[in-house]
């Protein structure tokens, strides 16, 4: 089923609303300069009862799947058109909180729904409409992130006793629990962080705790740290802050954590040095949030926000301001890794929770009512409302590269759409390997071939890869080693030049490669056809540098030989680039 974004008078009813408001302000806020899309109607919801709790971006197919309470279902929207997709209920989940929270893991395609009850779904999407595997949890199943490097999504459950589980995903052990981490208090959400492997996990009555997933008896995860300081002056300790919604910026290594201990707002924290570095006070009363890699942005659901901060109305209590907030990652190698309060715009009522279109810059959040009225709590309607965020992302980057210590080198290439990822790596076990990428869709995962402590990794990225970001290496359930992602000069080819021309049989010609950054170490890959023949014929590594001579042999088909594409590339097993179309004609007679 489809339905279309509901604009209305939207947009007016907000701006008169915002004018009427008597209330004076507490804190005045700057406006974020977010665009409102639009609302998409849920069938179901009213302004009496209606909203997601969470929800998770496929960039693969571009749907955004959403945990409803209300419908007892999965809602998926397309995130192209912001329509409405489907309403798929799932079976038995029929009580009030049901599902909760919902995960997809990109590189399988599987999409783990949880219950707030004892049963967690694992959905396959590459086969759409089939029945979920089901799996036997601790009761009160709900937050979850899912762990790349070991295929293994971590959920936590909010009924005593508190754990953190562990579901294998793919494997031997597929749809099984493997790991029940016993956790010191009620959960909030936890976050695989690409910097390190390890998993963070707010706990508000303790603080931050660090899990590592090969640590315990089984080699499936334990607590290894538990955070509770690191706070001076007017920045609170981690315990202090009460930590709820968290994200991470990978390429600072810094987290923004909803407060809502002693201290109400916004923490940022350094999670190499495990020091505070700012707190922000309002927006207030954050639940969930979310970081967008394209923009290196975070957007917090702060719909029970009670600062006025004087762009936005309240709801009919006259007490709560529903907003949306917006920080800002520093720039790119900066010294003083910090976040900036960019500002809020105004949300819908309930609106306690910020999901994020990490290709478009989307951000999604529920609405029970939208516009928020302080005179009526049935005006205005219900549903998932979209923003647009036009801070611009990431510029695209034509070639980049991460060293792996001495494992090697993974180098990214822009490929039309696309980013082309390879790596050629050594001294590895002889075991399970792949890489994680941290690009400007999320963490991206490239497939490894291993064999004899020798691995060949190739791929596709859907994102470009983010500019000091991480390649992470992981082999045989650990992580190896990891690199900087940074810009490197792209192979470029203007020229082809073959002389002599024409060539007798058993004489040489020299091929001349003009263009930038081709080195004596540059390889050459070749199309071309044979004459009297339109059907291209492969030659990998034709050349080694961007000049060399090559032999005719005596018996050589007389004719035009004709180099129809030229693929330049640094490591001599790397054949993923595409072609650049060419027509350079070598004359034999």
């Amino acid at each position: 089923m489809k339905a279309s974004l509901s604009f209305h008078f939207l947009i007016v009813v907000v701006v008169s609303l915002c004018l009427a408001s008597s209330l004076a302000a507490q804190v005045p806020t700057p406006n974020a300069n977010l665009t409102t899309v639009g609302l998409i109607p849920i069938p179901g919801w009213t302004t009496a009862a209606g909203a997601f709790d969470l929800a998770s971006f496929n960039p693969a197919n571009r749907i955004m799947y959403f945990a409803d309470g209300t419908n007892h279902a999965i809602i998926s929207v397309d995130t192209v058109t912001n329509s409405l997709v489907s309403v798929n209920p799932i079976p038995n989940c029929t009580t009030a909180s049901c599902p909760s929270g919902i995960q997809v893991a990109p590189d399988l395609q599987k999409l783990v729904v949880t219950s707030r009850q004892t049963t967690d779904w694992i959905y396959d999407l590459r086969t759409p409409g089939g029945p979920p595997a089901v799996v036997t949890v601790p009761a009160g199943s709900d937050e979850l992130d899912y762990d790349p490097v070991h295929q293994r999504v971590y959920v936590a459950n909010t009924t005593a006793p508190f754990f953190l589980t562990g579901i294998d995903l793919a494997g031997p052990k597929a749809n099984t629990v493997v790991a029940q981490i016993a956790l010191p208090g009620n959960p909030e959400q936890p976050r695989f962080n690409p910097n390190d492997g390890m998993i963070y996990m707010s706990i508000p009555t303790v603080g931050l705790l660090v899990i590592d997933p090969t640590a315990g008896s089984a080699g499936t995860g334990d607590i290894v740290a538990t955070l509770t300081a690191g706070g001076s002056g007017t920045i609170p300790t981690i315990a202090a802050c009460g930590p709820q919604g968290n994200d991470i910026d990978p390429v600072t290594n810094l987290m923004l954590i909803g407060c809502r201990g002693s201290l109400n707002g916004e923490a940022v924290l350094n999670l190499t040095t495990r020091n505070m570095v700012s707190f922000q006070p309002y927006p207030t009363s954050n639940d969930v949030l979310k970081f967008n890699p394209n923009n290196r942005r975070w957007y917090t659901g702060t719909g029970g926000n009670l600062n006025n901060g004087g762009n936005c109305p309240s709801t009919n209590t006259g007490t709560v301001f529903p907003v949306i907030g917006v920080f800002a990652a520093t720039p790119t190698g900066s010294t003083s890794p910090n976040v900036t309060f960019v500002g809020t715009s105004c949300a819908g009522r309930g609106g306690q929770r910020a999901l994020v279109d990490t290709i478009t810059n989307n951000i999604y959040m529920n609405a029970v009512q939208y516009p928020p009225d302080p005179s009526n709590a049935n005006s205005g309607q219900s549903g998932i409302l979209v923003f647009n965020d036009p801070a611009p992302g990431q510029a695209p980057l034509p070639r980049s590269q991460a060293i792996l210590g001495a494992n090697g080198i993974v180098t990214f290439a822009q490929n039309g759409r696309l980013v082309n990822a390879f790596a050629s790596l050594q001294g590895l076990q002889d075991a399970a390997t792949r890489l994680i990428v941290t690009t400007t869709v999320g963490n991206e995962t490239v497939a490894c071939n291993e064999a004899g402590g020798r691995a060949t990794c190739a791929g596709n990225l859907i994102g470009d890869p983010e500019l000091g970001g991480v390649a992470l290496l992981a082999n045989n359930g650990k992580v190896l080693t990891k690199g900087a992602i940074t810009a490197t000069p792209a192979l470029v080819i203007t020229d082809l030049t073959l002389s002599p021309n024409p060539v007798a049989g058993g004489a040489t010609f020299t091929a001349n490669f003009g263009g930038s950054n081709l080195t004596s170490q540059t390889n050459f890959d070749v199309l071309f056809q044979a004459p009297g023949s339109s059907a291209n014929n492969e030659a990998l590594n034709w050349q080694t540098g961007a000049s060399a001579s090559h032999s005719v042999r005596i018996g050589t088909p007389t004719g035009g030989w004709i180099i129809t594409g030229v693929r330049a590339h640094q490591d001599p097993a790397d054949h993923t680039g595409s072609y650049l179309p060419v027509s350079v004609t070598l004359t034999v007679q």
